[in-house]
C-alpha cells in the first residue's frame, strides 16, 4: 500500500498548479537520521531527472543564494514533518500553518529563511511534508518515507 495522500484529497491538484509557475524544491533533513531523510532522498530524486531541486541537508538557510539565482515563484520545502499520522503520510502545508516545535526539527531555520526570501521578492512557500516513522540516529528510512518519496517523486514527473 502507498503512503496516504492529504486528507483533503488535494495534493496532487495543488502540486500541478504550483508546477505550473517557476518552481524549485528545497529538500530538508538529515540522512543518518532514518526517516529525516525524506527530504534529502527527494530533492536528489527530482535532481537526477533534470527537475529543480536543492538538497539543503541540515542547513536550508545556507542555500539564499542558489534560491535567489533560481527566482523560483514557488519554494516547496520538503521535509519529515509530525503531522499527527500515519507514517508515509504526505501532505501539503503552508509552512507555519502548525504550532512551534510541532512540524520539524527544522522549525527555526525554515522561519529565518521564508522571512529572509519572502523579504524583497513575493514567493509563494509550501512545505511537502512527510509522516515520519521514526529517527534515530544511525537508523536508516522506513519502508513507508521510501515509498513516500516514490509517491512524491512521481506527482512531481519523476518516476
Amino acid at each position: 500500500m502507498g503512503p496516504r495522500l492529504s486528507d483533503d484529497g488535494q495534493l496532487r491538484d495543488r502540486l500541478a498548479s504550483l508546477r505550473a509557475r517557476r518552481w524549485l524544491l528545497l529538500g530538508i533533513g538529515n540522512d543518518m537520521r532514518g526517516d529525516d531523510a525524506f527530504g534529502p532522498l527527494l530533492a536528489r530524486r527530482l535532481r537526477e531527472r533534470g527537475l529543480p531541486a536543492l538538497d539543503g541537508g541540515l542547513a536550508p538557510e545556507n542555500w539564499t543564494g542558489p534560491i535567489r539565482r533560481a527566482a523560483p515563484d514557488v519554494l516547496i520545502l520538503a521535509d519529515a514533518t509530525d503531522l499527527g499520522t500515519e507514517p508515509g503520510t504526505l501532505r501539503l502545508l503552508r509552512p507555519f500553518d502548525v504550532a512551534d516545535g510541532t512540524t520539524s526539527t527544522h522549525d527555526p531555520s525554515l522561519r529565518v529563511l521564508h522571512r529572509y526570501l519572502a523579504a524583497d521578492s513575493p514567493l509563494e512557500v509550501v512545505l511537502l511534508a512527510a509522516q515520519p516513522a521514526a529517527c534515530e540516529l544511525g537508523a536508516p528510512a522506513s519502508p513507508e518515507v521510501l515509498r513516500a518519496v516514490e509517491e512524491a517523486a512521481a506527482l512531481f514527473g519523476a518516476d
